[in-house]
């Protein structure tokens, strides 16, 4: 994501990064010697981080680890620990990766990065100010005490922003299920795993955003158009 995150009028570049990476200045990011590629050229182990970098320089300004990791408690998990978590365990569900710019606050900017759709679905919020990277707040659909369930498996191969709410803070809307700008689940539609998605005043004829989705599941290969505030199904078709 390119943007300006901190206000100071100049764009800061985020990114996933690892191991090697190498920043504008040449400085090395982790270890260069790493190379956790298997022979299928699919990396299932070592670190990952997240780096703010200088828009002009390159420099990276700040990394912190990237969240979620593959697997909690280990940087070498086996295959078939990833499938549980995301549903193969060769490296694809687990890599799908979304990111966004949201006013969570109403006020400045922050920071979306995503991680996983199929199965396990987390988005974390940061805010870079002064200098400084915090996490503002994490999503999991898979917490532990199942309070989240609903909203496996829900998210598209986009997401996109918008204050469904008008409370004049943007919310998340990720495929058939929607974040509050607390980090909150606001709703899930249950509809599942979906292509595109469009939100906008899509019917003048009444109030409020609505959501315009498409879906690919192979029992309900269709679209959708709900409220984008309620997730009420307002419309629905299937192929």
């Amino acid at each position: 994501m390119v943007y300006d995150l901190d206000g100071d009028g100049r764009a800061e570049v985020a990114m996933k990064t690892a191991d090697g990476t190498i920043d504008g200045k040449g400085k090395v990011i982790g270890d260069s010697t790493k190379d956790y590629r298997n022979d299928k050229g699919y990396i299932l182990s070592g670190p990952e981080y997240m780096t703010i970098f200088d828009g002009l320089t390159g420099a990276a300004l700040a990394t912190t680890n990237f969240i979620p990791a593959r697997h909690p408690s280990t940087l070498t998990p086996t295959t078939e620990e990833l499938k549980s978590i995301w549903g193969d365990g060769y490296g694809n569900r687990m890599d799908r990766f979304l990111a966004c710019i949201a006013y969570l606050d109403g006020k400045q900017p922050s920071l979306v990065m995503t991680r996983g759709y199929y199965t396990r679905s987390v988005l974390t919020a940061w805010n870079w100010r002064n200098g400084q990277l915090t996490q503002q707040w994490s999503f999991d659909s898979d917490e532990a005490g199942g309070k989240n369930r609903a909203y496996r498996g829900q998210g598209n191969h986009n997401l996109t922003v918008a204050d469904v709410d008008n409370d004049g803070k943007d919310e998340i809307i990720f495929g058939a299920m929607t974040l509050d700008d607390n980090g909150t689940g606001l709703y899930s539609t249950g509809l599942g795993h979906g292509d595109a998605l469009h939100v906008t005043d899509l019917d003048p004829s009444r109030p409020g955003l609505e959501v315009f989705d498409i879906q690919e599941r192979f029992d309900d290969a269709g679209c959708s158009f709900r409220d984008a505030r309620t997730g009420e199904i307002l419309w629905k078709k299937q192929a």
